[in-house]
């Protein structure tokens, strides 16, 4: 399978960004990474940072092995910048990741920043926030919408940077992917102004993922508050291998 991918990370609002995202394609590998950074400026942009680039570190791996292996060394990293300077002692960060390698991909996340998989222009599956709102929507109390603007959805009891081994729900079986595949990685600043059926509308008249991303972004936009949160995304579209 070849990938082709588009990337944005806007500050939005506020004065620093605390986003970050990043990929790295060899071959017929790819790994997908964006964190969602928490703690303040002191703190909160370098967790992203240094979680997104110690993900992409692991190419060499097999699937499970890199993304396992990879949460627990950013996790230890996390540990040390927290002891090595006072300021960054509440430094903590979402984290998804996506893994492709051949025809099967992988996933994984820690916190509310979302992976969406969409086929033959529909949306199949996503990601399960690890937060206080998705408790309530497992419960049966409010609906997935709901979330978007529920006045706890900023309470999350999962990130990186806490105590302890990492709590990351892993998509360890893989799905095999298809031709026409897409997918989205985004934090919450992205996905609470788009909704899942803006996501399929616009993917219909998309012929990139820039393109995606930038229909996308404009509904965002549209929709923002002054003093809004950052946002991010990662798109990416599956296809064949050409050959000559």
């Amino acid at each position: 399978m070849r990938f082709s991918t588009a990337m944005l990370s806007e500050k939005g609002g506020r004065e620093v960004n605390q986003d970050y995202c990043d990929f790295l394609v060899v071959r017929d590998r790819g790994i997908w990474a964006l964190a969602d950074g928490l703690g303040g400026s002191q703190g909160g942009e370098i967790a992203a940072r240094l979680s997104v680039q110690t993900m992409l570190e692991q190419v060499d791996e097999e699937p499970i092995l890199l993304i396992k292996g990879g949460l627990a060394e950013a996790q230890r990293l996390l540990h040390e910048e927290q002891k090595r300077s006072p300021l960054r002692r509440s430094m903590r960060t979402t984290l998804v990741v996506l893994v492709c390698s051949g025809a099967s991909a992988y996933w994984a996340h820690v916190g509310d920043s979302r992976l969406y998989h969409f086929r033959a222009g529909k949306h199949i599956s996503q990601t399960k926030d690890h937060s206080v709102c998705q408790a309530l929507v497992n419960a049966g109390e409010i609906s997935q919408e709901d979330i978007r603007f529920h006045e706890d959805r900023n309470r999350l009891y999962r990130v990186l940077g806490t105590e302890g081994e990492v709590k990351a729900s892993i998509r360890e079986d893989g799905i095999q992917i298809e031709q026409g595949d897409a997918f989205l990685l985004c934090s919450d600043g992205f996905w609470e102004y788009v909704t899942e059926d803006e996501m399929v509308r616009t993917i219909e008249s998309a012929s990139s993922p820039s393109e995606w991303l930038e229909a996308m972004e404009s509904i965002l936009k549209s929709r923002i508050l002054e003093r809004h949160d950052n946002y991010s995304a990662l798109a990416v579209f599956v296809e064949k291998n050409t050959t000559m």
